[in-house]
């Protein structure tokens, strides 16, 4: 008995050894940023789609359209440019959510107000 609970008291024992050793590497290194937003680039594809569609079906004239495209050409522009400093942080991943949702309520405004040429 004593032998079992003299056993565990190793392993925990190793265990915080471990966990502190974890925890002092973690904070002398920069903040990690992420290397690839794989949702960031969903979305894009999605609202391109989407502006594609919306000049198919003639929800969405083509001076819209164009529109549309241009900002989320820059969108895509920013997305590069942010990445190319080691992948997105958080801050510019919300920048672009931030501005990915603006432009697919705007798809979706243009796509309803009944400027169809």
């Amino acid at each position: 008995m004593k032998a079992t609970i003299f056993k565990a008291l190793i392993a925990a024992a190793a265990l915080t050894g471990t966990v502190s050793a974890v925890a002092a590497d973690a904070q002398s290194r920069p903040v990690v940023r992420e290397m690839r937003d794989d949702r960031i680039d969903f979305r894009i594809d999605n609202l391109r789609s989407r502006i594609s569609e919306g000049r198919r079906f003639h929800a969405l004239s083509g001076r819209e359209a164009a529109r549309l495209t241009s900002r989320l050409n820059a969108i895509k522009s920013l997305e590069r440019r942010f990445e190319r400093s080691r992948g997105l942080d958080a801050r510019e991943t919300a920048t672009l959510n931030m501005k990915l949702d603006q432009l697919s309520a705007d798809i979706r405004y243009q796509g309803h107000d009944g400027n169809r040429r």
